[in-house]
């Protein structure tokens, strides 16, 4: 079964190149030594920037071009969530603890009264970075997909636990996950675990756009270094679209209803604009 599942998956990779975004304008907004998109508010209004350890949080207003610090502490960065009313986002510190073994806190930080609260003490994967408590929450421990729903944290590795999982994504309806596999590749799911499809191999850091449409970076490396990644479209019918036009290795994409925003190695943050 193993076999002939892997082979439908090869066979779905000749993708069809279709137009499934109109791409509009595409701007520079930021340009840092040490600077990549963590994450985009749901209503587009800012972004979450870190750095490329994942240290550190701040809020970069698309409007006014302002940049607030939210927070330096390590580990911030990495799958930071934020609830759907754009108002609470939940992250992880990392802390060396009296024995000098490094922890990580989950905290919950109200950016309008700009207080942070710590949540949850000691957590040593992202299952319980919960923003919105009645979505189920997905995170990758030891490898493998987890699923965090009414309070309760399950092995989720709907592929199998042969695997290694990365870049788990919740659809904003709540009904479908993206993740990826090491070596194999994208694969959406329902969040029962049923009808897994393959997506792409070259589909990296994958984030839902919208229910039907998932936004990834399709990289290629010499074994050390990336040498090319554009920022690509797939949708669930086996389409793919390249978004980015080559100009820079484009990395790590963001997205909300209407914009996308990514990294490029120069430390630079464009957000494109599409429909």
């Amino acid at each position: 079964m193993k076999k002939i599942f892997l082979s439908l998956a090869l066979a779905f990779s000749m993708m069809a190149s279709a137009q499934l975004l109109k791409v509009g304008s595409t701007q520079l907004v930021a340009s840092d030594a040490d600077a990549k998109v963590a994450a985009f508010s749901p209503n587009g209004d800012y972004l979450l920037l870190t750095n490329t350890s994942n240290q550190g949080l701040q809020r970069f207003d698309l409007a006014s071009k302002k940049t607030t610090t939210i927070t330096k502490a390590d580990g911030a960065g990495y799958n930071v969530k934020i609830a759907q009313d754009g108002n609470q986002i939940v992250y992880r510190e990392v802390k060396l603890d009296a024995t000098k073994s490094r922890v990580s806190n989950i905290v919950r930080h109200d950016l309008a009264a700009n207080k942070a609260q710590v949540i949850a003490q000691k957590q040593q994967h992202l299952a319980a970075m919960v923003a919105d408590a009645d979505r189920p929450s997905f995170s990758i421990k030891d490898r493998q997909l987890m699923m965090t729903k009414n309070g309760k944290t399950i092995v989720f590795s709907p592929n199998g636990q042969q695997y290694s999982y990365h870049w788990a994504s919740l659809s904003p309806n709540g009904k479908k996950v993206s993740y990826y596999i090491s070596s194999v590749g994208c694969f959406v799911c329902d969040i029962d675990g049923k009808n897994i499809q393959f997506i792409g191999h070259n589909c990296y850091a994958p984030v839902w756009y919208n229910d039907e449409i998932i936004i990834a970076s399709d990289t290629k490396d010499d074994g050390h270094v990336i040498t090319e990644s554009a920022i690509v479209a797939y949708d669930l019918k086996g389409n793919k679209q390249v978004l980015t036009n080559g100009d820079h290795i484009a990395v790590f994409p963001q997205a909300t209803a209407g914009k996308i925003a990514y990294s490029t190695s120069e430390d630079e943050i464009y957000v494109m604009n599409v429909k």
